[in-house]
């Protein structure tokens, strides 16, 4: 199991300060900025909406950079550089539930799913397009704050579970202001919906595998983005699937986590 150790002792309330200050950041830095946004009704989708709306998704990893930068005597740093084992299984679990849940959905008709692909890859302006949304909005824009700052020092008081929930749910509800925000993903599913409870839960359970290729299989953060980067490419680039698919896509997420909880377990108990 990969461990972290502090360049400096950290006191037990140091953490859920930080964590505090975290949130207030990530929290400025995101959704104010996307408030601004759906309140003006100005569009995401090209010039300076656009702009404003990428430069807000960064709140988490910009957050974390901030509080690097300042606190200097409370940074972490990791056992070692990453493997490349463990980037490449953060690389499959992100792709293992939406996959398996197109493939279930489209067993009749297998072809519309490299169709689909290409329309929206050719939507985009090609591979460089999806590369930079899938790889930049989302990967890179937030995973330094959710797996390089937060969950490292909730593993130092937590065990993977309520690390998991913690994370999972507290990633989960920055995405709320995107719900109300036209133009996004989260705005076609709507946050009180059957769809809205299905996203919350899928990213709690990613969450899990996440924690799994970053700690337990040694990936660090960049498997973290693996994860996030395949997720996302998968979720744009298969079938819109609808409830019933949101809903498959949360099981077999669910089940994964489930497998990949029994997995860390036995491997911890043999050795």
């Amino acid at each position: 199991m990969t461990t972290c150790t502090s360049t400096a002792p950290l006191t037990t309330r140091a953490p859920v300060r930080r964590f505090g200050q975290f949130g207030a950041l990530t929290l400025a830095l995101s959704w104010l900025p996307w408030i601004v946004l759906g309140v003006a009704g100005i569009d995401i989708g090209s010039g300076p909406g656009q702009i404003v709306f990428a430069i807000a998704a960064a709140g988490p990893s910009l957050a974390a950079g901030l509080l690097w930068l300042g606190l200097p005597a409370e940074r972490i740093r990791g056992s070692g550089r990453p493997t490349w084992y463990g980037v490449l299984g953060g690389l499959l679990l992100g792709l293992a539930a939406p996959v398996l849940t197109a493939l279930i959905l489209n067993a009749g008709h297998p072809a519309a799913i490299p169709a689909n692909a290409a329309a929206v890859t050719a939507g985009v302006g090609g591979p460089l397009g999806v590369i930079g949304y899938t790889l930049i909005a989302g990967p890179l824009a937030e995973e330094f704050g959710w797996r390089g700052y937060v969950q490292p020092r909730l593993r130092q008081r937590f065990g993977t579970i309520t690390t998991t929930l913690v994370l999972g749910f507290g990633w989960a509800c920055w995405h709320i202001p995107l719900f109300f925000l036209p133009g996004t993903g989260q705005h076609e599913i709507g946050l009180f919906t059957v769809g809205g409870l299905a996203f919350f839960i899928t990213v709690i359970a990613l969450s899990y595998l996440i924690l799994l290729a970053t700690e337990r299989l040694r990936g660090g953060v960049w498997a973290a983005v693996a994860a996030h980067a395949t997720f996302n490419a998968a979720d744009a680039l298969l079938p819109p699937h609808g409830t019933t698919g949101a809903l498959l896509e949360m099981l077999i997420m669910v089940t994964l986590a489930v497998l990949a909880a029994l997995f860390w377990r036995s491997a911890v108990d043999s050795g």
